[in-house]
């Protein structure tokens, strides 16, 4: 090889010694020469003994074609990772496995029982359906009670009741009839003399669906785990020390009604904690992703041997980065049950799809969910320490590759932040001892920071415009069907120019310090977690990253220790650049591939999730996360590439930038029936009517409003009447009216909606097929006694409503019948909004009229005037069967690759 221009400027000054001074010897034979016949661990031992001297000699670099080789293995070492990832048990059949098994469940029995709960129709609350299913439910814990060993005790619970949910969006929650089915596995805590449960553990799935999806991921999947569970501990001969109630709650979907209700069941009053399951994806290994009982996370390490547990999802599930809930939240504010929250994330383009079917669940889910349920529900149910609650706290836990799982409480958290902060600063004081403990080396040590810094800036700035031309050019979610694109769209831009910056940057500060490759390179790691304890020392001062901090810690006290290796071993022993690449990959293999294994995962949850956002532009947020990540994982690495030579580098990495390019520059189609990735819409085929303070109609429009779910959902469906031939009256600018009107004066099914209002479009068509008896709400009386008035309203229709009370200027809103206390939702016009979520949550007929009072405080401001605007929104969910003509030939005219959850509503506005 030849040694590079920089290389040799670099024998100027070593330790202090003028290297140009020394003697120039001309004809005196080689190393080689005088020991041709040396044996390598002759050589080794003859570069130990010259005590480091080496460190001044100059390093051959490697050829710049294999940094693209080099990359390359990695982006193979991601599939490998993922490969680990997505790795799954072998699924048992019945015949494999004793019948009366009681430390093993059969994936078969669980299908079995999967295919019974979920039928043939989303199992929708308020529809017959739903009803015949939660039949079925009570019959299958029925059945399993009759062939038990043991006690265990069934129930149905109809459950009528209310709650004001804090949420983004927050709203009172209504529920009539919910219907949860429950079967209590008896253990030694059992009942009480005077009638009262002893501790119990709770662990919860729901049955129910959303109207558009089979739902066997969310939530059957657990529900069939539940139950094959359930059969195999009630099998067993020895009681355990608690007992377990099994909650098939019927009404999650609604939102989180069931749950609700269940609270006001008499076995609620003995949980201790509690393992909520349930379901943002179809398959992979569910995973824990919120805590507030550490002991369960004892019990599941113990138990389970192929975890899945990430306090970064608890991160971005309250800081609304993934806008979704969980019955957690319930049992938690509600019932002060505390414990942890299990679900499945990977696949999560079919959740709530007409694509989450069993077919779409990989052998070993059920397995590996039954599994895990089985082995945790038993090492809880014989702890001494779960026979009573404990306060909420907090942890920080993350698995290693699905291998083991760490946590710690957030104090200890923070002592293992600041002992990787510590670590960074040993091996940085390492790297300085190494090179020479004066002014020069912790000068260029900084110069080194501040190049990592700015290459990291660069890289980043470089992939953020590529992604605004791509915004502005091609077209956004492509990833959501070819999830791998990521990597073209985004890691590969942020990388190539990373190390472009970081050889140039390199080039100018070689001619200033002299410094070899190899110790150039060992500089630039040491700036690189520098750059990371400064990140992390930052984050330690912001509460809500407590649960996300490790994604920092880790791999940073990981690249300090492995430091202190590759740095005792290039200054003891003489290693070529290629020897010195080698060893670095090797010790950082195991940071790499954890945070391999974050990126992954959170990519799974995150794509998914962006694409039903309703963001103009999605693929900004996309490419912030993926441009982290990837700093994140080659943080570990970071340097290396100093290793390579600078002649024709440009080349190399133009190649992969320009293949990149092509892929950017690609309008490919982000869906896809065969993957399957849909387009998500919300369809409401809707009349919206209003009536005067008299009860004159004065206005009525009809039509189907289509909800924005991603950033083409107004454009595909324009295009697809186009292509049909098909000629509506359409309207897409609604910031009028949402100024004018509460919610736009569009129909409405809950508050976390009304974001996407305005940005709607509407399709004028006849009506939807009217409700008998007819959808509405009358005002049945009123009575006044001085300044207060009590507005007594009766509601008939449809087993969905949403109602919106806006008192008048100078009126307010005191009371109503509904037990929870008359909070406001949100303001409107500078004055308080109310929202009522009233559901019939059991399938009866006919549906009985819904009564409630309001008490208002009228003041001398009413003056014979309107006090009250009231609109009710009814909606029909799951009622295929009731489209009108039109509107089902208008459905069926859109593209395959649509998702339509297609509601009926009325939307009535009264004045009062």
């Amino acid at each position: 090889m030849v040694i590079e221009q920089d290389e040799s400027d670099s024998f100027k000054q070593r330790k202090g010694i003028a290297m140009d001074i020394l003697p120039k010897y001309t004809g005196v034979p080689t190393d080689d020469e005088i020991k041709p016949k040396e044996k390598p661990w002759q050589r080794v031992l003859y570069e130990m003994s010259r005590k480091g001297k080496h460190l001044y000699e100059a390093v051959d670099a490697i050829p710049s074609p294999y940094i693209v080789l080099l990359l390359g293995a990695y982006f193979l070492l991601g599939y490998l990772t993922q490969l680990v990832e997505d790795e799954l048990p072998t699924p048992l059949r019945d015949s494999d496995i004793n019948r009366d098994t009681t430390d093993r469940v059969s994936e078969e029995s669980s299908w079995r029982y999967l295919y019974e709960i979920m039928g043939e129709e989303p199992r929708v609350c308020g529809t017959e359906y739903h009803l015949n299913k939660t039949r079925d439910m009570k019959a299958i814990v029925d059945r399993i009670a009759v062939n038990a060993n043991q006690n265990v005790r069934t129930d149905w619970q109809i459950v009528t009741g209310d709650y004001f949910l804090k949420s983004a969006a927050p709203f009172v929650s209504y529920y009539d009839r919910a219907s949860n089915i429950a079967a209590l596995l008896e253990g030694e805590s059992g009942f009480h003399g005077n009638g009262t449960i002893g501790s119990s553990i709770l662990v919860n799935c729901h049955y129910d669906s959303v109207p558009y999806a089979l739902g066997a991921s969310d939530n059957v999947i657990f529900c069939a785990a539940m139950a094959e569970t359930l059969a195999r501990m009630s099998k067993r001969i020895k009681k355990l020390k608690h007992n377990i109630i099994f909650l098939f709650n019927g009404a999650e979907e609604n939102p989180l009604q069931g749950s609700h209700g269940f609270l006001q069941h008499p076995w609620s009053k003995g949980v201790t904690t509690l393992v909520n399951l349930d379901s943002a994806g179809s398959n992979g290994k569910a995973t824990i992703f919120q805590v507030t009982d550490p002991r369960i996370l004892s019990a599941y390490k113990a138990a389970v041997t192929r975890p899945s547990a990430q306090s970064l999802g608890e991160f971005l599930f309250s800081s609304g980065v993934i806008p979704s809930d969980t019955d957690f939240r319930i049992f938690r504010d509600f019932g002060d049950i505390h414990g942890v929250d299990i679900a499945f994330t990977k696949w999560g383009n079919l959740y709530h799809t007409r694509f989450d079917r069993p077919e779409y669940i990989r052998p070993g889910v059920l397995q590996w969910a039954g599994d895990m349920l089985l082995g945790l529900l038993t090492q809880l149910a014989d702890r001494d320490d779960i026979g009573h609650k404990v306060p909420p706290v907090g942890a920080v836990y993350y698995d290693y590759l699905n291998w083991f799982v760490v946590w710690q409480s957030p104090a200890l958290s923070l002592l293992v932040d600041a002992a990787a902060i510590l670590a960074a600063l040993v091996s940085t004081a390492h790297y300085v001892w190494l090179v020479g403990p004066r002014l020069s080396t912790v000068r260029e040590l900084a110069c080194a920071v501040a190049g990592r810094v700015a290459a990291l800036l660069i890289g980043a700035g470089v992939a953020g415009l590529i992604t605004l031309l791509m915004v502005a050019t091609t077209v956004q979610l492509r990833y959501l069907s070819r999830p791998w694109l990521v990597v073209a769209l985004y890691w590969v831009p942020y990388l190539v120019s990373a190390v472009t910056a970081s050889h140039l940057y390199d080039s100018w500060r070689s001619r200033k310090s002299g410094l070899n490759r190899s110790i150039r390179t060992l500089q630039a790691m040491t700036g690189t977690r520098v750059v990371l304890t400064v990140l992390l020392s930052v984050s330690m001062c912001v509460p809500s990253l407590a649960t996300a901090r490790y994604a920092l810690s880790v791999p940073l006290l990981m690249t300090s220790v492995t430091s202190l290796v590759t740095s005792s071993v290039v200054r003891t022993v003489r290693l070529k650049a290629y020897q010195h690449l080698v060893l670095e990959c090797v010790v950082s293999l195991p940071c790499v591939m954890f945070t391999m294994s974050l990126a992954l995962r959170l990519n799974a949850l995150l794509l998914p999730t962006v694409a039903r956002s309703a963001s103009a532009n999605p693929d900004l947020v996309v490419a912030a996360v993926n441009v982290a990540l990837a700093a994140v994982v080659s943080a570990a690495v970071s340097g290396v590439e100093l290793l390579f030579s600078r002649r024709r580098l440009w080349l190399s990495l133009a190649g992969l930038g320009a293949a990149a390019a092509a892929l950017a520059l690609t309008p490919l189609e982000p869906y896809a029936v065969s993957v399957p990735s849909v387009q998500r819409h919300y369809w409401f085929h809707t009349q919206i009517t209003t009536y005067n303070i008299n009860g004159e109609q004065t206005d009525q429009t009809t039509g189907v409003f289509v909800s924005r779910q991603d950033a083409y959902t107004t454009e595909r469906v324009l295009q697809a009447l186009k292509t049909k031939g098909i000629h509506l009256n359409t309207r897409t600018d609604f910031e009028e009216d949402c100024e004018r009107h509460v919610y736009c004066n569009l129909p409405l099914y809950r508050p976390s909606f009304a974001r996407n209002l305005a940005r709607g479009l509407f399709l004028y068509t006849g009506g939807p097929t009217a409700t008998d008896p007819p959808a509405g709400l009358k005002l049945s009386s009123r009575s006044c006694v001085g300044d207060t008035c009590v507005y007594s309203f009766t509601m008939t229709g449809t087993a969905h409503n949403l109602i919106t009370l806006l008192p008048s200027e100078g009126v307010t809103l005191t009371g109503w019948t509904l037990s929870s206390p008359a909070s406001p939702s949100t303001q409107w016009g500078g004055r308080p909004l109310y929202v009522i979520f009233h559901s019939v949550a059991t399938y009866t007929e006919p549906f009985e009229p819904f009564v409630f009072n309001v008490t208002l405080n009228v003041g001398a401001a009413l003056g014979g005037g309107e006090a009250l605007r009231l609109s009710l929104h009814a909606h029909r969910l799951h009622h295929p069967h009731q489209y009108s003509a039109e509107y089902a030939a208008l459905l069926h005219s859109m593209p395959d690759y649509f998702n339509v959850a297609s509601i009926l509503t009325f939307r009535n506005n009264y004045v009062f």
